[in-house]
């Protein structure tokens, strides 16, 4: 087979999120797959972070930098396509959420969820520039179609497919979910001068509350703040809130959340431009992992929380529960009280504190990219015919409940 990906992501300096899922997966492709040949279709080569070489079957194809508000869909619906055909693929995987509507070749798309589809799930579109506005239009529309034109979907949990079959009229015997993972030798032993290191860097005590923040309203990370406030004042002198920023356009709006609540020097925010292995660092130098999210198609950072064996106190909702299992504390994400007496328990509970790092870490480890990649290969096969179509069915149930790992 000759598979193109659009592999933009991996070249673009956002942490988090598509990024992750792009990069893991290529690599992960790489080290299962020793047959197929692959085309990355990047349009920042120079900044490229996964080296793709020649003589591993993998190709490095710059389409272009989105540079406009019509430079995004202009790559994607023109050049993407005029790629394809041209490298005479025989499948194309868009993997991050939009696709190319007019492909010479079968079309398999991620998306990862179905909150760009709520209108209510993220900044309302008033709120947006005009770039940002048109953007959001694209995705609605552009994503929709793709699903219904997709040879396959692929989805990231079972919570999401759900959404996309009900939401979008789509077929089940269409949609097949393969897990996300903490990426291999995320959180592997480190010295400990190495957390010294890291709790100097960002001015932390030797024990804090984590939480990562984000632009997106659905974080709930205001609703976190006012939680943090609830907790008795001992326990705020002893763990200040720690909240990482993968975009701060929301910060100032919270810095005068927590200067009303009188938590200043207790709610400390940064900017989320740690390496992976700082971040894994820093989730092991804290006490707890606050994840209070209203919607999640994955919900990596807990997960990755657990890896590192970190106690996890998460919103039960969406994809959370079928993640993660036993292995958190969890918390009603509307409800600051019962996020503060989640933190509360953890944090003052030795024998709670310590279920939750034994279970978190079992939990963790149940989840592999290269286990995704397998199955990714395995869609790939059969929307080509490469196996029996009678196993298309089976194939949505191929990441089917955990204990098949």
């Amino acid at each position: 087979m000759k598979i193109g990906i659009d592999a933009r992501f991996l070249t673009h300096p956002q942490h988090g999120g598509f990024k992750t899922y792009t990069e893991c997966l290529v690599e992960a492709l790489r080290r299962v797959d020793r047959e197929n040949e692959y085309v990355l279709y990047v349009d920042r080569p120079s900044a490229v972070s996964c080296e793709a070489p020649e003589d591993r079957g993998f190709t490095l194809r710059s389409v272009g930098r989105a540079v406009s508000a019509l430079g995004m869909p202009w790559r994607e619906q023109v050049l993407l396509p005029l790629w394809a055909r041209r490298d005479r693929l025989d499948l194309f995987h868009s993997p991050c959420l939009s696709a190319p509507l007019c492909l010479p070749c079968p079309l398999v798309l991620t998306v990862h969820d179905m909150i760009w589809h709520r209108s209510n799930a993220s900044v309302e579109p008033a709120a947006l520039g005009v770039r940002q506005r048109m953007l959001h239009e694209y995705y609605r529309q552009v994503t929709s179609r793709a699903v219904r034109r997709a040879a396959a979907v692929l989805t990231v949990s079972e919570a999401s497919k759900s959404e996309i079959v009900t939401l979008l009229g789509v077929s089940a015997n269409r949609v097949f979910v393969t897990y996300e993972a903490v990426r291999p030798g995320f959180a592997a032993a480190h010295e400990g001068w190495q957390a010294d290191a890291i709790r100097r860097k960002y001015d932390l005590p030797g024990e804090f509350v984590m939480a990562i923040g984000a632009a997106d309203p659905r974080k709930n990370t205001a609703a976190l703040v006012d939680a943090y406030r609830l907790l008795p004042p001992g326990l705020r002198e002893k763990y200040p809130l720690l909240v990482m920023w993968t975009h701060p356009s929301l910060a100032e709006d919270l810095r005068r959340r927590v200067e009303r609540h009188g938590l200043n020097g207790q709610v400390r925010f940064r900017r989320l431009t740690a390496s992976n292995e700082e971040m894994a660092l820093l989730y092991k130098s804290a006490s707890v992992f606050a994840f209070p999210s209203r919607s999640e198609g994955f919900g990596l950072p807990p997960l990755e929380a657990m890896a590192c064996g970190v106690p996890v106190v998460a919103a039960r909702n969406s994809s959370m529960p079928e993640v993660l299992g036993d292995a958190a504390w969890y918390v009603d994400a509307e409800d600051p009280g019962a996020i503060a007496a989640g933190m509360a328990r953890v944090l003052t509970d030795a024998s709670t504190r310590a279920a939750l790092r034994e279970s978190g870490l079992r939990r963790a480890a149940l989840f592999s990219w290269d286990c995704c990649a397998r199955e990714t290969l395995s869609v790939y096969r059969m929307v080509l015919g490469l196996s029996s179509a009678g196993d298309l069915t089976t194939a949505g149930a191929m990441s089917g409940p955990l204990q098949q790992r």
